[in-house]
């Protein structure tokens, strides 16, 4: 699908305009058309450093 295509590796920016991951999948109901889920992955300084979480 051309929309999941375009959200992977997007980055998510939290309110202040830090990078706080990426998408790394999304998950669809094509039935309702409508998002599932989204999978991310960690980004920013902290997952350079070793201090993020794995979500």
């Amino acid at each position: 699908m051309k929309i999941e295509s375009e959200l992977i590796g997007k980055n998510v920016i939290d309110s202040s305009g830090d990078q706080v991951s990426v998408v790394k999948d999304v998950e669809w109901d094509f039935n309702s058309k409508r998002v599932e889920s989204i999978e991310l992955k960690e980004a920013g300084i902290s997952s350079k450093i070793g201090l993020g979480e794995k979500k």
